[in-house]
């Protein structure tokens, strides 16, 4: 599982995915302890898009450079990560305004990466420089959701209420 709606929001399929949708690594690059050396390359349903300000509808994975816009609804290739339309037109859905839980964020800080990160209820979540959710605000000021529920040993999964 990589992203769970909750509460259903906007879908958004207007976006052309830009070719790094598609090729971002997602291990060894980040705070996310929980990836492993097999997940695949490509945006990660659950992670955040970001709009590049001179490429209007593209969307990319966010870091810190980029506006927020959403997640990414679907991973860019793979399984449980396919995305189907993302492969055969380009096209990328991304989720706005919903209730959801995603089991893609960091879980230490950028600053040491083995401090863990604490999550808590109401807290805000922005986008890390690699394009997770994170609680640090220094990589993005933009915030996209809330925390609605905590990660756990029996549910490692984070709750959010989305506010873009």
């Amino acid at each position: 599982m990589a992203l769970k709606v909750l509460c259903e929001g906007q879908r958004s399929s207007l976006f052309t995915a830009s070719e790094t949708c598609f090729t971002k690594a997602n291990y060894g690059n980040n705070t996310n302890s929980t990836l492993s050396v097999n997940t695949p390359r490509g945006v990660l349903g659950g992670s955040v898009a970001g709009l590049s300000a001179g490429a209007d509808y593209t969307a990319y994975p966010c870091h810190k450079t980029l506006t927020p816009i959403g997640l990414f609804m679907n991973d860019a290739a793979g399984a449980a990560f396919d995305n189907a339309n993302a492969v055969a037109s380009g096209k990328i859905t991304v989720a706005k305004f919903m209730s959801v839980e995603v089991d893609v964020y960091e879980t230490n800080t950028v600053a040491d990466d083995t401090a863990s990160i604490t999550y808590v209820v109401g807290q805000p979540l922005y986008s890390s420089v690699w394009g997770l959710l994170t609680n640090e605000a220094g990589a993005s000021t933009v915030i996209i959701g809330f925390v609605t529920k905590v990660p756990s040993a029996t549910s490692p999964t984070i709750g959010l209420n989305m506010a873009i």
